[in-house]
Parts: C-alpha cells; sequence; structure tokens
C-alpha cells in the first residue's frame, strides 16, 4: 500500500537521500521550500493580481444581484397593479 505523507523539515536532502540508500521507494510528489517572507515574483505578483480581481467580481456580482431582485420587485408589484387594474 502506497500512502503519502507531509513532512516538513530543513534537512529535506538528508532524508531524500536516507531513504534512496535504504532503498526504501519514493516520489517527490511536491516540493516547495519554506521561507518566512514571500518573495516578490512576477509569479506571485499575478497570484496576488487574480485574487483581488476575483474578489472584486464576487462584490460586483453581489450588487448586481441586488439590482436584480429590485426589478424583480417591482415587476411584480407592476403585474399586480395590472391585475387590479382589470378587477
Amino acid at each position: 500500500m502506497k500512502e503519502i505523507i507531509i513532512i516538513e523539515t530543513a534537512s529535506a536532502e538528508k532524508l531524500k537521500n536516507a531513504l534512496t540508500k535504504s532503498h526504501i521507494e519514493h516520489q517527490v510528489i511536491y516540493n516547495q521550500p519554506l521561507t518566512s517572507s514571500k518573495p516578490s515574483s512576477k509569479k506571485n505578483k499575478l497570484k496576488e493580481y487574480i485574487e483581488m480581481k476575483s474578489k472584486e467580481n464576487i462584490f460586483a456580482n453581489y450588487g448586481e444581484a441586488i439590482k436584480d431582485k429590485e426589478r424583480e420587485k417591482e415587476a411584480k408589484e407592476w403585474d399586480e397593479m395590472e391585475v387590479a387594474d382589470w378587477d
């Protein structure tokens, strides 16, 4: 049976070498150095920009949804007034 484990260590290379020397079958699926500060790269800036825009879109969509509800309410009131005029 294969298992996935997540290990945080400052000695990742030593761990990989120990697994290899012990002939333990392993595969590095994800490798990311942990740092205390975010590196300022184009990729991170793009990710931040996309997250910011998606949040803006959520709020813009919320505003449109509120306007749509108000329009639906007005249309329903007009329909009720028209029915009342027929009576």
